[in-house]
């Protein structure tokens, strides 16, 4: 469960000996060879590697910690290998083939001892909540604290072994404990520990979820960038295995796009559809798709499900603010309408306050939402009318549960707000994951994403209903 951190990590490369500049800047040497010991020196950065294979015309692959960095390389077999700029140990394999069936194979460990940064959790005494972190580190670059988590946020952390943690009430229960290990340098390794790990299971069925996840940091910033070894889900507590990774952006997207028409927003109406307009112009691509719903005292959808960028603006041009607020109906028609979608899908909801005139509950928008998968952002737009804090925490809680957020608007700043959503959006990443647990229809799944870095939280859906 350990990972290297997303903004240090070393490059293993390998480049054939014919560049000038790679042999230029190759200042160690280290030769393989299946009848001498390699020497105890250690390697670290650019090396020159040469492979002596023990006969002629052999054809020689090499491979460094499981990752093969050479295929079919010829006579003299030589390369470079980037092995980072600290010096820790590495395994690798040779395979030399030559005519015939001729083959021969070897392992070599360099830097033997030279322990790369990493860390590991686990329970001393479960019943007093106490945890204990073990770790390892290069000699030149040791580990200065020890850090534990929960959500993003530091709970409490330790300098000196043993690293040892007395969890809180809060977080034991959740039954999940995250801790990372930064060494002097600024390197972190992370690692964390599940109460369903050792859950005994009975009777197993294997299925595959997908799920779309946007990663952001402490300022609220999209990252789109993060590396895949670095992502992590529990599904039901337990890890899945993570069998598909890729960017969502590429994949087709409906959004049902609703737009607060009561009477509170007469005066604010033209700006807030020329928001929407321009958000749907800057996000829609060939093959997506929109509606548009006007929430009113009852929903109003005002376009179908469409491709076509121009009824949707025209849609949006039509709307005309009169009645109250029947948000939670109006989220309700959006989920119905989206709910047989194939394509990725979210909801997008321009409001200046609470609901007002719903037959739905918070309640059961809340379980429909959830149901469905589909994430929920709002922008709370401020027209001077009263919103109150319970309004708010409501519509926050909405989109926690389905993997969206709220981005509270001004007159000023309310296209920036859709630009906010349209980057989380663009952003997205695409998860597939196995998962083997009990077998039980209709039960309901907690899904936690994890990236390796108290720097970066995963923002998703929060379950699902298992089929």
């Amino acid at each position: 469960m350990n990972a290297a951190r997303f903004h240090k990590q070393w490059v293993l490369s390998a480049l054939l000996l014919g560049s000038v500049v790679a042999t230029a800047n190759a200042s160690t040497q280290l030769v393989l060879s299946r009848n001498a010991e390699v020497p105890t020196t250690e390697y670290k950065g650019v090396v020159e590697v040469t492979v002596d294979p023990g006969f002629d015309d052999a054809r020689v692959a090499v491979a460094v910690d499981g990752q093969r960095i050479a295929d079919a390389l010829p006579s003299p077999y030589k390369l470079t290998v980037d092995f980072g700029p600290t010096a820790v140990e590495h395994k690798i394999s040779v395979t030399a083939t030559g005519a015939g069936k001729h083959r021969v194979q070897w392992h070599e460990t360099i830097n033997r001892g030279h322990l790369p940064l990493s860390v590991k959790v686990k329970p001393v005494d479960l019943v007093a909540h106490i945890f204990e972190a073990t770790t390892t580190a290069p000699a030149d670059d040791p580990v200065e604290v020890v850090e534990l988590w929960d959500a993003g946020k530091l709970v409490v952390d330790a300098k000196e072994p043993p690293y040892r943690f007395t969890i809180p009430p809060d977080v034991i229960a959740s039954g999940f404990v995250e801790v990372t290990a930064r060494a002097k340098s600024g390197d972190e390794a992370a690692d964390f520990w599940s109460s369903a790990g050792d859950v005994h299971v009975e009777q197993i069925q294997v299925r595959t979820v997908p799920i779309f996840v946007s990663v952001v940091d402490r300022d609220g910033v999209t990252h789109d960038d993060v590396d895949r070894s670095l992502f992590r889900v529990l599904d039901n507590g337990s890890e899945a295995k993570i069998i598909e990774f890729g960017k969502a952006f590429n994949q087709p997207i409906s959004i049902a796009l609703l737009v607060d028409a009561s009477a509170s927003m007469t005066y604010s109406i033209d700006r807030a559809t020329k928001a929407a307009q321009e958000f749907v112009s800057h996000t829609l691509k060939k093959g997506d798709r929109c509606s548009v719903f006007a929430v009113q005292d009852v929903p109003r959808r005002k376009q179908a499900l469409t491709d076509d960028s121009a009824l949707v603006a025209k849609a949006l041009e039509g709307i005309t603010p009169q009645g109250r607020t029947a948000l939670y109906d109006a989220v309700e028609s959006a989920i119905r309408e989206l709910k047989d979608e194939q394509n990725r899908r979210a909801i997008v909801v321009l409001t200046d306050g609470g609901d007002t005139s719903s037959i739905d509950s918070y309640d059961d928008v809340k379980k429909a939402a959830t149901t469905a998968g589909i994430p929920l952002y709002f922008i709370a737009y401020d027209t001077g009318s009263d919103t109150s804090i319970k309004d708010i925490e409501y519509l926050k809680n909405l989109a926690v549960e389905t993997g969206g957020f709220v981005a509270t608007a001004t007159a000023s700043d309310l296209r920036a707000k859709y630009h906010e959503i349209e980057n989380d959006l663009r952003a997205q990443f695409v998860i597939r994951y196995q998962v083997t647990d009990y077998a039980k229809p209709n039960q309901w799944r907690a899904i936690r994403v994890l990236v390796a870095s108290p720097k970066l939280t995963a923002r998703t859906i929060r379950g699902y209903f298992a089929p």
